[in-house]
């Protein structure tokens, strides 16, 4: 996260400033800068607030720190699956792997269905 690291730095605030300004540790900040560990939801949104930018800049998906257009993509996504993401941001690491391999499998089930399908249709 080079990018919360620079904002950080651009506030001259040290990890362990910045997570008593957000109420976070200085080990959470840590291992998110250093890319350990995902930004949880429920951060990525007062960071977001705190910076005053757009998640999508955050998280290194625009080069713009503010969103002109009036629809951050980043929130969007985050306040549609909100719920699934703080049911996600609660299971523990082992359990966490378990879903993303599930998911990894659906993807590769659907990409290969829709593969036959299109191979059907020529």
């Amino acid at each position: 996260m080079g990018r919360l690291k620079e904002l950080r730095r651009g506030r001259g605030l040290t990890q362990e400033g910045l997570a008593n300004e957000i109420g976070t540790s200085q080990q959470t900040i840590s291992r998110i800068e250093n890319n350990e560990d995902m930004i949880p939801t429920d951060l990525l949104v007062k960071l977001a607030k705190f910076y005053n930018v757009s998640a999508d800049y955050i998280m290194s998906l625009t080069n713009e720190k503010y969103n002109h257009t009036g629809g951050d993509r980043m929130m969007q996504y985050v306040e549609s699956y909100s719920d699934d993401f703080t049911l996600y941001d609660g299971l523990s690491t082992e359990n966490k792997e378990v879903v993303k391999a599930v998911i990894g499998t659906l993807t590769r089930l659907q990409e290969e269905s829709e593969k036959a399908a299109a191979a059907q249709k020529s």
